[in-house]
């Protein structure tokens, strides 16, 4: 019994040194595969995987430099330039030499592949350059002429694997990580089991935490890199294409247009071989900040790569707005270029198509645009051209007609004709309409219907409204010393832009003093969608307009949205009838006449029909009560010397007019 008892303590401790002894095994073990685990994440980290993108990206560059300096030694004819192309030859070479040792067990293509796709070129050209082909020599223009084409081959090949290297680093990292989560379950179950070596355990799963860590900020990087251009950080071609897809599902479902821009560069390959790659890095950031700044928040621009860029324009009303940025674009890359102290010119070409009118798929649409870039290069370069010849033609047209405003307002091409206005119920001249001119010196007269909404579109109608607002308040001026109507005033287009644009009492008292012109003879004349705006500060600068004196007119009143609360709610004391419903001789129309004068008249009201050109609509509006008349029937708009002459005379009454029963 007691020597049992003895063998039972003796066994106790013994089973405590063997449980420890496995444990310590056991710990020992998980040590080491936490140690060795860690050791293969590190080495799988982006440090050698960006060593293996560097050196391919060298061979890109090199197989780059080797094809432009066969086409240089073909144009020359330079025996110094094949010299320095066989150079380059063994310098790739070596390259493919180097990239074999250093990465022939653990690299992200295979050696294989890379030596596989790009040795026999390689081999090759420096075959060809060597012994020549056939009967031509290896210097002949016929056997540098394939070498070129053999090099750019060769460097579509680089460039490809170059792409699958970001591509392959992804896969690997993935891998990795869900090593990584493996590995953490195994932790757990481990540290349950290893209760005596937590301490140990704590300290390799704090390292494993900064290891996962420094993995996913590595996995984020290869990831933008996978998906932004290194040099500009603009999205690059997949991921430009995957924007354009989606930007054309959205075109599906509902109607709208998506433009895409394709820009390439002129002048950038003189450029980049006369002054170095540094310089010419530099221009392509300064390019991509120059086009970001010319386009809408809305728009993408990426860097398909060398000297293209694509924009994306998403959600455009139609094409005419692409030729707009397109302008602004190319505006921008003619003004020079300061790199590293050298004053640089550029310049681009640039092809633009429409989806759904060109195309509904990414592929179709880069390919028109390629093509319209091409196009734009042949037809001088600086410029744009459309996919199809028709859009070309309306924004050559667009753009021309833009210029020539310019110059127009320039060179005091614009004139003012003003068209009087009559009270019906003396039959006198109480005021005149402000009416813009353009005397064309190719196209003769130009009406404002023409060139109005070009002006609006680029901005500059607010230039011209403020110039037709001095120059009819200066002509206007002179009239008021004669012997006028006692409630003689003019009237003032002012547009929804010219208010968008900051058109305020500030500007306006500035221009009535300058001229002399009384506020309280002036009528500013504005439409129903300006009151529809949802802008506050529209309601305050009318209301500021009121103030001085100045009265307001709802133009075209009853052609809109014709909303009594507005008329109620903004300071309007005129209401101008278009001239649709005067010229129709149908007994609904003249019921609307007659419904918008008894309104009018209840909002205390004045009421002006436009276009009135028979007796009969005179006598009908007099009979409904209008309040005043301007219409070719009493005088067609005139120049601002034979309004002078018109207000200079008393003017006979206006011989009544029976109503047809």
């Amino acid at each position: 019994m007691t020597r049992i008892l003895d063998n039972s303590l003796l066994v106790r401790p013994l089973t405590s040194i063997a449980l420890v002894a496995m444990l310590l095994i056991a710990t020992s073990s998980v040590i080491y595969y936490v140690q060795k685990t860690l050791s293969d994440i590190e080495e799988a980290l982006p440090i050698m995987l960006s060593h293996q993108e560097r050196d391919i990206r060298v061979l890109v560059n090199d197989m780059g430099r080797l094809e432009q300096s066969i086409g240089l030694t073909r144009a020359s004819g330079n025996a110094l330039g094949f010299s320095v192309v066989i150079r380059q030859i063994d310098e790739i070479e070596q390259l493919l030499e180097k990239i074999s040792e250093n990465y022939h067990l653990n690299d992200l293509l295979g050696v294989s592949t890379i030596h596989a796709r790009l040795n026999p070129a390689v081999f090759d050209i420096k075959n060809w350059l060597t012994n020549g082909i056939s009967n031509f020599g290896p210097t002949s223009a016929h056997t540098l002429k394939l070498a070129e084409q053999r090099a750019k081959q060769a460097h579509e090949e680089a460039e490809v694997l170059l792409l699958q290297v970001g591509e392959t680093a992804i896969s690997v990292l993935h891998a990795q990580s869900e090593r990584i989560e493996n590995f953490r379950y195994i932790m757990v179950l481990t540290l349950a089991a290893l209760t005596i070596m937590t301490i140990v355990l704590v300290l390799l799963g704090l390292r494993l935490q900064r290891s996962v860590l420094a993995l996913k900020e590595s996995e984020e990087q290869i990831r933008y890199r996978a998906n932004y251009d290194s040099l500009t950080n603009l999205p690059n071609r997949p991921n430009f294409i995957e924007h354009l897809s989606e930007a054309i599902s959205r075109s599906r479902r509902k109607p709208s247009h998506t433009a895409l821009l394709f820009i390439d560069l002129d002048r950038f390959k003189t450029i980049n071989d006369t002054l170095g790659h540094d310089f010419g890095d530099e221009l392509i950031k300064q390019v991509a900040v120059r086009i970001q700044e010319a386009i809408r928040e809305t728009d993408l621009v990426s860097r398909l790569g060398g000297d293209e860029f694509t924009v994306l324009l998403p959600d455009m009303i139609d094409g005419i707005h692409a030729s707009v940025i397109a302008k602004s674009i190319l505006d921008r890359l003619t003004e020079p270029f300061m790199i590293f102290g050298h004053e640089v010119y550029s310049g681009a070409s640039i092809g633009i198509t429409t989806c759904p009118m060109d195309g509904d798929d990414a592929h179709t649409l880069l390919k028109n645009a390629d093509m319209a870039m091409y196009e734009a290069k042949d037809q001088g370069r600086n410029t744009f051209r459309f996919f199809t010849s028709q859009m070309t033609d309306k924004a050559r047209h667009f753009l021309e007609l833009d210029k020539d405003i310019r110059r127009a307002l320039a060179e005091d091409e614009l004139q003012l004709h003003f068209q009087p206005i009559y009270a019906l119920r003396s039959q006198t001249l109480v005021g005149v309409e402000a009416l813009l001119r353009w005397e064309h010196p190719k196209e003769g007269l130009i009406l404002p219907a023409e060139f109005i909404t070009v002006a609006e579109e680029t901005g500059l109608i607010e230039d011209i409204g403020l110039w037709v607002l001095r120059r009819a308040c200066t002509e206007a001026a002179a009239w008021l010393k004669r012997d006028l109507h006692p409630d003689f005033y003019l009237a003032v287009n002012i547009s929804m832009r010219q208010f968008k644009g900051g058109f305020d009492r500030k500007q306006l008292t500035q221009i009535l003093d300058e001229t002399g012109f009384p506020a309280d003879k002036l009528l500013l004349e504005i439409t129903e969608s300006l009151l529809m705006d949802d802008d506050t500060r529209i309601k305050d600068v009318l209301g500021r307009f009121r103030k001085m004196g100045i009265r307001i007119a709802v133009d075209d009143f009853g052609t809109g949205y014709s909303a009594l609360s507005y008329l109620r709610e903004f300071p309007v004391n005129t209401l101008k009838i278009d001239r649709s419903f005067i010229q129709q001789d149908k007994g609904n129309d003249w019921s609307l006449v007659e419904a918008i004068i008894t309104m009018a008249h209840g909002l205390n009201l004045m009421t002006i029909a436009e276009g009135v050109e028979t007796a009969e609509q005179t006598a009908m509006l007099s009979e409904l009560g209008c309040d005043m008349v301007q219409g070719f029937f009493h005088c067609r708009p005139l120049p601002a010397d034979e309004i002078e002459s018109l207000t200079a005379l008393k003017l006979p009454r206006l011989r009544a007019v029976p109503v047809k029963s």
